[in-house]
């Protein structure tokens, strides 16, 4: 006797393969601007402590942390200097910028400051230089991550509201 079909177990079994597989692949296939927005502010407020510790360690040479003028992207810069990055431990500039085809997870998003040369500075004790304290935005569309720079402390906090 052959039988034809499948008993209620595999059907079962198939079916909860099928949902697992959907399960790992709709996350996957959303444009999840909040995620995309959090790791570039990851990476802003990484990149302005690096600007503060380095300039604590050689006060000599303070670092700045520059928005390019389009503000796709931003760079650690010599305050003497603001013209050329300085160069990561792999030898590479210390650039970020969004419309790079090794970020495209992160391309669309805009840096915005209210800061007139577009540069955040930190003195020998970490301190923001900048008059004003400076308001820094990443944008995605309609959703965005402000980033607040402690003007003593100079310690930088991300805010989404």
């Amino acid at each position: 006797m052959t039988r034809r079909g499948l008993t209620l177990i595999e059907t079962m079994a198939v079916v909860v393969v099928v949902l697992g597989i959907a399960g790992l692949a709709i996350p996957m296939l959303g444009n999840d601007g909040g995620s995309r927005l959090a790791a570039a502010s990851l990476m802003l407020r990484d990149d302005l402590e690096q600007a503060r510790y380095r300039t604590i360690s050689d006060p000599a040479d303070p670092i700045a942390l520059v928005v390019d003028a389009d503000g796709l992207g931003w760079s650690l810069v010599h305050d003497a200097d603001r013209t050329t990055s300085i160069i990561r431990g792999d030898g590479g500039a210390w650039t970020v910028r969004f419309d790079d085809p090794r970020t495209t997870d992160l391309a669309g998003i805009r840096v915005v400051t209210d800061v007139a040369d577009r540069c955040i500075r930190f003195d020998a004790r970490g301190v923001l230089v900048n008059d004003d304290k400076p308001s820094m935005r990443l944008e995605l569309g309609d959703d965005h991550r402000r980033l607040d720079i402690g003007v003593v402390s100079g310690l930088v906090a991300i805010r989404s509201d």
